[in-house]
């Protein structure tokens, strides 16, 4: 088998058909299997999949597993990748779909330069425009890691054909239990190991961002904790590694970035505790952060030193003003281009 793709299926009724058929209708066909696993979802969707997959004629070798309760996103793909024999494999989620040349493209690619990763752009889609997103790697190992922590590249499985050996001989699997910005772990750590990585500059998956019921579209305390687990494995990772001096200064950044999300994203007790797990980092680092990395406004500045000094209700006020004023600005631009 040359190539393994992984689709975790978890309330998508609305949008699997799409992800299926789009995979269904690829170019390149022979020697691929399809692995489809349900998370125990509570909708149709896996009703929609078997339905395609018993009338699909086509050369894609379907296979369906089944969770016998809800595990997470994490799991399943681990599941998925237990259950994979192909050379390569990539991971599709089920929300999104695929231009029909993709794995004809990035398998080509991979066989052509003997890839253990080949990296492909992407299609940012929301519900009424799409951005075209670049992925370009970087020459060397450390430089492509400190890509993923300054946030110059995501960590998207789905956009990336990986040599399936490559994650098994050296042991590389998700963390079960940490659902948030889950791939984002396993890039960094395949990318430790990775000799080889092929960038194609074509765009082939749609990464739909206006699917509210999917497994990780929400901000609450299981959110913020399944950060706090994956920013502890990922540092503990480059700790046994021997990177950590290499990366520390792009990890505290890292870290800080979540700080400022998290905060703007949350309210009361949920901001409390933000305050209180990122409690490690000095303010005076976190306001150095926002100064060179994000090149923060004076006003955010302010805003973030009261909130480090957890005097949250003038944060608060000052976050409220400023959503009110880019609303009214959105409204303004919307008037004079009618």
């Amino acid at each position: 088998m040359n190539i393994s793709v992984i689709i975790p299926v978890y309330n998508v009724e609305k949008y699997v058909e799409r992800c299926i058929l789009s995979i269904m209708s690829q170019t390149y066909t022979e020697s691929v299997e399809c692995i489809v696993v349900n998370d125990c979802t509570p909708d149709n969707s896996m009703k929609i999949v078997e339905k395609m997959v018993s009338d699909y004629k086509g050369q894609i070798q379907f296979k369906l597993l089944y969770h016998e309760h809800n595990r997470g996103v994490a799991a399943v793909r681990n599941t998925g990748l237990d259950a994979a024999s192909g050379d390569y494999i990539i991971q599709i989620d089920s929300d999104d779909y695929c231009e029909p040349d993709m794995l004809e493209k990035m398998y080509a690619k991979a066989v052509e330069e003997d890839a253990d990763i080949v990296v492909a752009d992407y299609w940012r889609s929301g519900a009424d425009r799409e951005l075209y997103c670049t992925n370009i790697v970087s020459a060397t190992k450390i430089s492509r890691i400190k890509d993923f922590l300054q946030n110059k590249r995501q960590g998207y499985l789905w956009c990336q054909l990986i040599r399936r050996l490559l994650l098994v001989d050296h042991h590389i699997k998700l963390d079960e239990g940490i659902d948030f910005a889950e791939d984002f772990n396993l890039s960094c750590k395949m990318y430790c190991y990775a000799e080889n990585v092929a960038y194609i500059p074509k765009a082939f998956v749609h990464y739909v961002q206006y699917n509210m019921s999917s497994y990780v579209k929400s901000m609450g305390r299981k959110s913020l904790e399944n950060i706090i687990q994956g920013e502890k494995a990922i540092m503990n990772f480059f700790e046994e590694k021997g990177m950590h001096k290499e990366v520390y200064e792009d990890l505290l950044m890292w870290r800080i970035s979540h700080f400022v999300i998290l905060l703007f994203r949350s309210e009361g007790k949920l901001q409390r505790k933000i305050i209180s797990l990122y409690s490690d980092i000095p303010p005076f680092i976190k306001l150095k952060y926002l100064t060179v990395s994000r090149k923060s406004s004076f006003y955010w500045l302010v805003a973030h030193f009261f909130a480090s000094l957890r005097i949250l209700f003038i944060y608060n006020l000052m976050r409220a003003f400023w959503k009110t004023l880019k609303k009214k600005q959105a409204q303004q631009i919307s008037f004079f281009s009618e």
